[in-house]
């Protein structure tokens, strides 16, 4: 699974991860690493099945959060997935 260090300082926030040709594979509000956590699992778009195991390779995310002042924040980035 996915672990964003700090993640539950920032409550108010949502995450979006792509496969390699830009189709949105995860999406979620309030990502907090326990129960609203990216496990490796599609969500169904357009090339892939609803609960398939994603393929080994690396994806692009982009998290949106805010401060306790309501100051918006975006960190992007590339993650590698990989199966034990």
């Amino acid at each position: 699974k996915l672990y964003i260090q700090g993640i539950e300082c920032y409550p108010d926030n949502s995450i979006k991860i792509f496969n390699r040709w830009g189709v949105l594979v995860f999406e979620r509000e309030h990502y907090n690493n326990d129960d609203i956590v990216f496990r490796g699992i599609s969500e169904g778009r357009v090339t892939v099945e609803r609960s398939q195991e994603l393929p080994v390779g690396t994806y692009f995310y982009i998290l949106k959060y805010k401060n306790k002042d309501s100051n918006a924040f975006e960190k992007s980035g590339y993650l590698y997935l990989n199966r034990k």
